[in-house]
């Protein structure tokens, strides 16, 4: 999942961006600037936030979203910056990285990061905007819905449908064929073993975190 060389800014400016630039840079595109009020870390030149970016869109290909989306705080954010960057029609490339094991009858929406050691099985559809980061594992046909997270290790069996702007947390589990709706957070280890309506938070039990923090 390779395509010509670009040029691209992002926007976001903490440690997720360095992971969006490794990836791009891999890929053969070229990081030139980050958009940001604060950033942490800088990757390429920082030159502003979003106002600075309209005033020097003609100096690229293509803009990535390097904010992660960690909590529902995060996800919102991401969602009103997808929406600005909408208004303005720019052009965001799905970034996949090439240490990821992708089908390729997998289909891959604009925006979208897939990140190293990730693998999506046959016929899953990754919406715009997606994060699938590292070693997670997604079943076939399963869809993952615009600016939903899919954190590091977890699993999604066959056949789940992920709603838009969720969050699954480090390590869980979803048992395939299940439907989790919009908006859903699923906490860090979660076995989730049934559908969950819109806006749904699951958290694991105490007991449980305490016995992996043991294992770690």
């Amino acid at each position: 999942m390779t395509g010509p060389a670009q040029r691209l800014a992002l926007i976001g400016g903490g440690g997720f961006s360095k992971e969006i630039a490794e990836i791009a840079r891999a890929l053969g595109h070229t990081v030139e600037a980050t958009y940001s009020t604060a950033p942490e870390v800088q990757v390429g030149r920082h030159r502003g936030y979003l106002d600075a970016l309209l005033a020097d869109r003609s100096e690229y290909d293509g803009v990535v979203l390097a904010v992660g989306g960690v909590s529902r705080r995060a996800i919102r954010a991401r969602a009103e910056l997808i929406a600005w960057l909408d208004r303005h029609a720019f052009p965001c490339p799905a970034l996949v990285s090439p240490r990821a094991i992708v089908s390729p009858d997998v289909a891959v929406g604009a925006g979208a990061f897939v990140a190293h050691g990730v693998i999506v099985n046959a016929d899953a559809r990754l919406g715009r905007f997606s994060v699938l980061n590292s070693a997670a594992i997604i079943g076939h046909d399963t869809v993952i819905g615009d600016n939903t997270t899919i954190s590091p290790g977890a699993f999604l069996g066959g056949r789940c449908t992920i709603g838009a702007d969720s969050l699954v947390g480090p390590l869980a589990k979803v048992l395939q064929g299940l439907t989790l709706g919009r908006g859903v957070t699923v906490g860090m280890g979660c076995n989730v073993l049934r559908a969950l309506p819109d806006d749904a938070t699951l958290w694991p039990r105490p007991d449980i975190v305490a016995s992996q923090q043991r294992q770690i």
